[in-house]
């Protein structure tokens, strides 16, 4: 799998949706003449991939504001506004800061007025200038040469570093260059190995990015934070991610026993090793001699073991009740209109290619233009319909993503209730997914390929003409 791909998976798996909780108004924002979503990120431990994502009510007036309990004096956070941009903050336990955000040429500026303006100044340009959006668009059809975002990522590092000397606390400025400078270092890895993909390439072999990673310390707080630790494990392995990934996990166990002393590093390799297996392997070999050495690796954290292990076998009993020519579960799907169809009459008499996706999952909104890619192929063929199932929360923000986008095909978002029955009975441990129908109703492929895949047209052609998947 594309280790871009997997990255922007697993910040998915990881995502937390908090609630607010009242202590203080830390933050108090409002919108310039714009109509937009506010949404809050924020992580505990640093790490991206452990945040807690908050949505922010706008009033009609584009004020909003932030509240949570704070366990630490101050907290640096990331504030989405709909898809117009990435901002940054640091909130101060028992203080209030102010953002006044609007739109300059395209661009979104920000007045801060803050206990802690030079903090904040920079957090938003790092945040602005790092955001990942900018080096991998979602829209893969958009997608530059490497060597142009390579440019761009000087040049935005450029915009960072010249606002660290405005930071007034000498002990703060070292943090926050130390922490600019391994964002920096891990963006450019990631477009480094994103190159060596595109040209298959071993970026194992690739020097530039050995002597980034070489040397590295993976215990070191901000390389934890910023993802360089994972990054320098995984770039010693010399197993592949094959089969059951079994060989791969085994091998990164044994480098994070001779490697990691740092205890939130440890957690995360727990998880990511127990989601390759569990979720990426295909479930083939010796599982349960798999399960106990990795409970026995995972020690305190065993109970992580526990869960996805115990999801997995769920997994696996649901993909049995999904095998080809099983009847799909019947489910009730609402429109953008409110009106509501079953699954089985919308489905009856033609192939269905569904995409389970939700917006604020990357790799779905990443894969959308390779659905539409062949959805254009087949809208004349009257076998098959191309359609999709939101498993948004946010119904306002679902409705307001297909407006923009405008797709031809069939959009219908899931109750609570039927996600979990979907769930449950497809066996969907995590999203993006895709499913195909038999005109009958019956499974065709209760874990398609993606669209992205460039077997995907041919698995198309396979249903349809009634070949052995």
């Amino acid at each position: 799998m594309k280790y871009s791909k997997l990255f922007g998976i697993m910040a998915v798996a990881f995502f937390l949706v908090m609630p607010q909780l009242t202590q203080a108004q830390l933050l108090k924002g409002k919108l310039v003449n714009m109509k937009e979503d506010i949404a809050l990120n924020y992580a505990p431990d640093g790490n991206i991939m452990y945040s807690q994502y908050h949505d922010l009510s706008v009033d009609a007036d584009g004020t909003f504001t932030f509240d949570m309990e704070m366990t630490q004096p101050t907290a640096d956070v990331i504030i989405y506004v709909g898809e117009k941009g990435t901002l940054g903050a640091q909130l101060v336990k028992g203080k209030t800061v102010e953002m006044t955000i609007t739109k300059v040429d395209g661009d979104l500026q920000v007045a801060f007025k803050a206990p802690n303006t030079d903090v904040c100044r920079f957090l938003n340009q790092k945040a602005k200038s790092f955001d990942m959006v900018n080096y991998d668009p979602m829209d893969p059809s958009m997608r530059k040469p490497n060597a142009e975002y390579r440019a761009l990522l000087e040049k935005e590092n450029a915009k960072v570093k010249a606002l660290l000397p405005k930071i007034k606390d000498k002990k703060l400025r070292s943090y926050y260059s130390d922490l600019a400078a391994a964002e920096y270092k891990w963006l450019k890895v990631r477009l480094i190995a994103d190159d060596c993909e595109s040209k298959k390439i071993d970026r194992r072999t690739n020097a530039e990015l050995q002597e980034l990673l070489n040397d590295l310390d993976v215990n070191d707080a901000i390389n934890y934070q910023t993802n360089l630790s994972l990054w320098t494990l995984l770039n010693k392995t010399k197993s592949e991610m094959k089969g059951n990934n079994e060989a791969y996990c085994y091998e990164l166990m044994d480098l994070t026993k001779q490697m990691v002393t740092n205890p939130n590093l440890r957690k995360q390799m727990v998880q990511i090793i127990g989601q390759n297996y569990y979720t990426y392997g295909d479930g083939t070999g010796n599982v349960e001699e798999f399960t106990k050495r990795f409970r026995e690796f995972a020690g305190e954290h065993a109970n992580i073991a526990d869960g996805m292990y115990k999801q997995f076998m769920e997994v696996k009993k649901a993909k049995e009740k999904t095998a080809s020519g099983i009847p799909a579960p019947d489910i009730t799907l609402d429109l953008p209109d409110g009106k509501q169809v079953q699954l089985k009459d919308i489905c009856k008499g033609k192939f269905t290619y569904i995409d389970v996706w939700a917006t604020w999952c990357h790799p779905c909104v990443w894969e959308i233009p390779f659905f539409e890619k062949l959805y254009q192929e087949y809208k004349n063929d009257e076998r098959i319909q191309f359609i999709s199932f939101s498993l948004d929360d946010n119904i306002e923000k679902w409705k307001a993503k297909v407006k923009k986008d405008n797709p031809e095909w069939a959009q219908f978002i899931l109750t609570k209730t039927d996600q979990k029955f979907l769930q449950e009975k497809m066996g969907i441990a995590g999203i993006p997914r895709f499913i195909v129908l038999n005109a009958d109703g019956t499974i065709a492929e209760g874990d398609a390929l993606r669209p992205s895949d460039k077997n995907a047209k041919a698995m198309l052609e396979n249903v349809l003409t009634g070949k052995k998947l």
